[in-house]
C-alpha cells in the first residue's frame, strides 16, 4: 500500500516545518507545496502570497478611511520579505454611533470622520418635522410630529378650518365636512390637437394644480397644465413632459412639500421603459428624465406613491415572460435606491394594473390578475425596503370579473376599491385590510346602481371616513356621470350619492386631489364635445 502525503507529515511535523522555514528565509507557502502533491489541495494549502505594500495607499481600499488600512513594514521584515516591502494591515474601523435614534449616523469614506444630521425633514417648510418611517408624529423615538410634511397648514395646535388638510394634527381631515359640485361647467384643458386625451394625475402643491394628461393625436405624449386655485390654466397652459421621438404616456403625480414627482412610460429605445422626473412647484422640469426599467420587453401601466421619505414607483413588466409586478425606491432627490425588485410571481395568468399606497411603516399594492375574460383582485403588503410583509390576499374569488383597483391609507387601514364587471349589482366595491395583512371588511358594494353600473373609482382619505368618486350611467345620460359619495372607515354610506357632471356622453376616469379652501379637484376624461378630452371640476367643502 503505497504511503500518502498524509502519513508523511503530521501537525506536529507540519509546525517543525514553518518554524524550520521561518529560520531560514524561507516563505509559509513553499512550505505548503512542499507538504501537499502536485495540484492537491490539502487542509495545509495556504492562497496565493499577499502583494507587498511600501506605503499605506498601495494597500487594497486604501481610499476607505471608515475602515483604515496601513502597510506595516515591520510585519514583512518579520514574514521574511522585508526586501520586498511591508505586510496590509486592518486599523479599528471609525464607528459613528452617538445612540439617538434622531440622527444619520455616517462615516465619510474620503475624510474618516462622522456625520450626525438630523433623521426627519421639514418639507413644508412650517418648523415641524414629519416623523421616522414607520412611527407616528409625535410618537416616542418619533423625532418629529408634524402628521402631514406636504402641507404648511398642517401642524401640532394649529386651527382646523375646511381646507383638505388635518390642520390640528388629530387624524381627521376637515373634521365633519361634506364636498358638494362647485361647477356646473367643467373646464377643459386638453387642446385641440391632444384628442383623443385621457387624465394621468393631479396634486396640489398649496399655491396651484400639476395636472398631467397623455395626449394621443400625433403619437402618444404625456403633457402638464399648471392650474390656478379655480382650475384656470396659468400660461404658458399644456406642455410636454417629454421632448424625445417616442411614444410616452401614464403621468401619475405626487407632492411632497417642496417639489412635484412625475412618472411615465416611455418607449424611446424601442419598447415601452418607466421613467421619473421630479418638477418645482412651477412645473418645471429640475433633472433629467431618469429611467428606471432597462430589461425586455414591455414596462406600462405604473403606480406612483410617497412614503414620507421616498417614492416608490410600481409597475407591471413582462421581461420574465407573462405580466409580473416589479418596482423601484427613488430618493428625495430623484436617485434610484438599489435596483428593481419583482414583488410577483405569475403563474397561469399575469399580474397586471397595480396600485399603490403608502402606509405607516408599509407599502400596499393592489392588483388584478387574469385573462380575456376573468379578473380578480389581489392585495399584498410590503416593508418599505419592498420586502413582503404579508402573503399575498385574495379580495375576489374570482367568480366575476373584477378590475381596474385602486387603493389609500387612511389612517391606520388600506383601503381599496375596484368595480366589477360581471357581479350582481355591477358596482364599486371596496375592502379594508390592517397594515399587518388582517382582513377587516371584507368585499362588500360600496354604490347601488340598481341594473346599471358603476365603474372607475377614485378614493380621498379623510382619517374617520373616505370620499368616493366615480362614473355612473344610472341616470341614462347618454353615458357616464361623475358621482361622488362619503363612507365610513368601514364602508357604510354617509348620506345618498351626489351627480357631479351633467354634459351627454361618457365622464370617467376621474382622479382628485385635495385644493385650496378645502375643496377637491377632479381631473376626468370628457367626450362631451364629441371628441375625448381632460376636464377639471371641483367639489366644494361643507361644513355642517
Amino acid at each position: 500500500m503505497p504511503v500518502t502525503q498524509s502519513r508523511l507529515f503530521g501537525r506536529g511535523d507540519r509546525t517543525f516545518l514553518l518554524r524550520a522555514a521561518a529560520a531560514l528565509g524561507v516563505s509559509a507557502s513553499f512550505v505548503a507545496v512542499a507538504m501537499g502533491g502536485c495540484g492537491a489541495r490539502t487542509p495545509l494549502d495556504v492562497g496565493p502570497p499577499q502583494p507587498p505594500c511600501f506605503v499605506d495607499s498601495d494597500c487594497p481600499d486604501a481610499e476607505d478611511l471608515c475602515n483604515p488600512v496601513y502597510c506595516d513594514l515591520a510585519a514583512g521584515a518579520e514574514a521574511g520579505v522585508s526586501r520586498n516591502g511591508g505586510l496590509c494591515k486592518k486599523l479599528e474601523p471609525v464607528l459613528c454611533e452617538d445612540n439617538d435614534p434622531c440622527t444619520l449616523d455616517e462615516c465619510s469614506k474620503k475624510t474618516g470622520l462622522c456625520t450626525y444630521d438630523i433623521a426627519t425633514r421639514d418639507n413644508d417648510g412650517d418648523g415641524f418635522r414629519g416623523p421616522r418611517p414607520g412611527t407616528l408624529p409625535g410618537d416616542p423615538d418619533s423625532c418629529g410630529n408634524d402628521c402631514d410634511d406636504k402641507s404648511e397648514l398642517a401642524y401640532p395646535g394649529g386651527i382646523e378650518v375646511c381646507d383638505g388638510v388635518d390642520n390640528d394634527c388629530n387624524g381627521v381631515v376637515d373634521d365633519g365636512a361634506t364636498y358638494v359640485p362647485l361647477l356646473n361647467d367643467p373646464i377643459r384643458l386638453s387642446s385641440d390637437d391632444s384628442s383623443p386625451a385621457g387624465p394621468g394625475g393631479l396634486a396640489w402643491s398649496g399655491t396651484s394644480y400639476a395636472a398631467a394628461y397623455t395626449a394621443t393625436a400625433q403619437g402618444f405624449q404625456v403633457r402638464t397644465s399648471m392650474l390656478d386655485p379655480t382650475g384656470q390654466p396659468i400660461p404658458p397652459g399644456e406642455s410636454p413632459v417629454v421632448i424625445v421621438n417616442g411614444d410616452n404616456a401614464g403621468g401619475p403625480v405626487v407632492w411632497v412639500g417642496d417639489r412635484y414627482g412625475l412618472a411615465w412610460q416611455d418607449r424611446r429605445s424601442g419598447d415601452y421603459e418607466i421613467y421619473f422626473t421630479l418638477l418645482d412647484e412651477a412645473g418645471a422640469k429640475v433633472i433629467p428624465d431618469t429611467r428606471l426599467t432597462f430589461a425586455p420587453g414591455f414596462s406600462i401601466n405604473l403606480s406612483l406613491t410617497w412614503t414620507g421619505g421616498e417614492f416608490v414607483v410600481v409597475w407591471q413588466d413582462e421581461r420574465d415572460g407573462l405580466f409580473d409586478l416589479f418596482a423601484q425606491r427613488l430618493s428625495l432627490d430623484g436617485a434610484p435606491i438599489g435596483s428593481n425588485v419583482k414583488l410577483t410571481e405569475a403563474t397561469f395568468v399575469g399580474n397586471e394594473a397595480p396600485a399603490a399606497a403608502a402606509g405607516l411603516e408599509t407599502i400596499g399594492v393592489a392588483w388584478s390578475p387574469g385573462d380575456a375574460l376573468q379578473h380578480f383582485i389581489k392585495f399584498q403588503i410590503f416593508n418599505q425596503d419592498l420586502t413582503p410583509r404579508s402573503e399575498p390576499i385574495d379580495l375576489t374569488d374570482g367568480t366575476t370579473d373584477s378590475v381596474y383597483p385602486t387603493i389609500v391609507w387612511n389612517k391606520d387601514r388600506y383601503i381599496v376599491a375596484w368595480f366589477d364587471k360581471s357581479a350582481s349589482p355591477k358596482a364599486i366595491y371596496a375592502a379594508v385590510i390592517a397594515e399587518d395583512g388582517t382582513v377587516l371588511v371584507p368585499r362588500k358594494a360600496v354604490t347601488n346602481p340598481g341594473t346599471f353600473r358603476s365603474r372607475y373609482p377614485n378614493l380621498k382619505p379623510l382619517g374617520d371616513r373616505l370620499l368616493l368618486v366615480f362614473s355612473d350611467d344610472r341616470d341614462q345620460n347618454d353615458g357616464y356621470e361623475l358621482y361622488s359619495a362619503m363612507l365610513t372607515n368601514d364602508l357604510d354610506p354617509v348620506g345618498p350619492a351626489q351627480r357631479v357632471t351633467f354634459g351627454k356622453r361618457d365622464s370617467i376616469y376621474p382622479i382628485s386631489a385635495f385644493g385650496p379652501e378645502g375643496n377637491v379637484g377632479i381631473l376626468f376624461r370628457d367626450d362631451r364635445e364629441g371628441e375625448q378630452h381632460v376636464f377639471f371640476t371641483r367639489l366644494g367643502c361643507i361644513v355642517p
